[in-house]
């Protein structure tokens, strides 16, 4: 028995003794394959880029989607793009560990990581690591306007069921999801919610709107009607506090075919604050989303931003809601550095997530994070926006906590996008 207990003693102190103290990614410049094989402990602060049900991914920094930052790559130079791509790929580190992963969000960070190196860039550990900012982030500070406006992708939110768009959702998959929106957006505290992938006619909204007063116990929220008949669609719907402001004029829409569902996807309302009367034009966008070939869906979303843009002309051309002040919000399906967002910027409208949040981010796909949630000002509109911020209530939560697998019914993951907060002073 001592002799068994002495070896046990021996083979922990040389297993330890074993573990390569190394750095990342310099240590592994010339390759992989010296450490396969063996234990290592990685003293560079690690951050967790990607959760999956298995296993996390690493890397050094937050990594950024390369079209976020590739300058020049609306006009067709890729160069800094496939400079950022091969960046990222050289620092990413996939780690197999016991962790339960939808406990654990992208930004969390992991420090002096021991673990095996089996393949390369691929490690495994048994036990579980340690993490730091791992905690939930706390709601953005906003300076005080007399507005609050929250732009927000809800994710499918449909009140009838069974059809195309979302035929896998269950009667309980509904209600949480409803409760899980209402819960966050009555959390926000908006004065007025711009919401996308919410369904086509007034069912759904009318659905959020009665849960939202329910957590409030007060009859403070109202939708705006969009005057159609509920459809297999999505598109995009205002929910904004009664007390606080009062729509005006008519919906504009901006797609030119009114036949198509992204005729219902791009739409403007007149909106008027009640203490000062002061009034603002607010216009909410979903271009084509990002599938199929890249060319064919950008093709599609640049037809997306010329109707926008003709419609945008004709608010302030014949004056529609006799407002110049104008602020886009949505989900535009497309990073800053490429052409739909150049167009808008090009077009004499300010990005007011670069100007306030460029190092920030609203989604996060494949372990790259990036801004396809944003905000563009007219110039007069632009001087009245106090701060534009995300809120990350869900890109950082790995999506089983969404409502489709009910771990939880808390404001988290209530939908694959972040919202973004806008805070405004109108009359500036």
């Amino acid at each position: 028995m001592r002799k068994i207990s002495l070896l046990i003693a021996i083979l922990f102190v040389t297993s330890v003794g074993a573990v390569e103290k190394v750095q990342f990614p310099e240590s592994f410049a010339n390759g992989w394959e010296p450490y396969i094989g063996k234990m290592v402990q990685i003293t560079t602060p690690l951050y967790v880029c990607g959760n999956y049900y298995d296993s996390l991914i690493l890397a050094p920094q937050r990594l950024y989607v390369p079209e976020e930052r590739a300058i020049g790559l609306a006009s067709g130079d890729s160069t800094t793009y496939w400079a950022i791509k091969q960046s990222n790929r050289a620092q990413i580190i996939n780690l197999s560990c016991k962790i339960t992963n939808y406990k654990v969000r992208t930004g969390a960070i992991v420090k002096n990581l021991t673990a095996r190196v089996v393949a390369p860039g691929k490690l495994v550990t048994g036990s579980t690591p340690k993490f730091q900012n791992n905690k939930p982030e706390a709601r953005p500070k906003m300076p005080k306007g007399n507005l609050l406006v929250c732009a927000a992708n809800i994710q499918n939110y449909f009140y009838d069921l069974g059809g195309y768009a979302h035929r896998k959702t269950t009667k309980e998959q509904q209600a949480l999801q409803t409760e899980k929106i209402s819960k966050a957006l009555t959390h926000i505290n908006a004065d007025i919610y711009a919401l996308c992938e919410i369904q086509k006619g007034d069912s759904a909204a009318q659905t959020l709107v009665n849960a939202m007063n329910a957590m409030v116990k007060k009859n403070q929220y109202a939708y705006i009607s969009q005057g159609w008949s509920n459809g297999d669609t999505i598109s995009c719907g205002y929910i904004y506090r009664t007390d606080r402001v009062r729509p005006y004029g008519d919906l504009q829409y901006g797609y030119h075919d009114p036949q198509s569902h992204y005729h219902y996807r791009m739409v403007a309302c007149g909106f008027q604050e009640l203490s000062s009367n002061e009034r603002f034009v607010l216009n909410i966008n979903h271009l084509r989303s990002k599938r199929g070939t890249n060319d064919y869906s950008n093709s599609r979303r640049m037809d997306n931003v010329d109707s926008l843009l003709l419609m945008l002309q004709k608010i302030e051309q014949e004056q529609l809601f006799a407002d110049a002040d104008i602020l886009l919000v949505g989900d535009y399906n497309s990073y800053t550095q490429e052409q739909p967002l150049q167009t808008i910027i090009q077009a004499g409208y300010e990005d007011m997530v670069m100007r306030y949040d460029s190092l920030g981010y609203s989604y996060v796909y494949n372990s790259e994070a990036g801004y396809l949630d944003r905000v563009f000002a007219s110039p007069t509109m632009a001087q009245q926006v106090l701060k534009v911020s995300p809120y990350h209530l869900n890109t950082d939560y790995f999506y089983s906590r969404g409502y489709k697998r009910g771990l939880d019914k808390t404001i988290f993951r209530y939908a694959d996008h972040d919202p973004i907060l806008i805070s405004i002073q109108l009359g500036n």
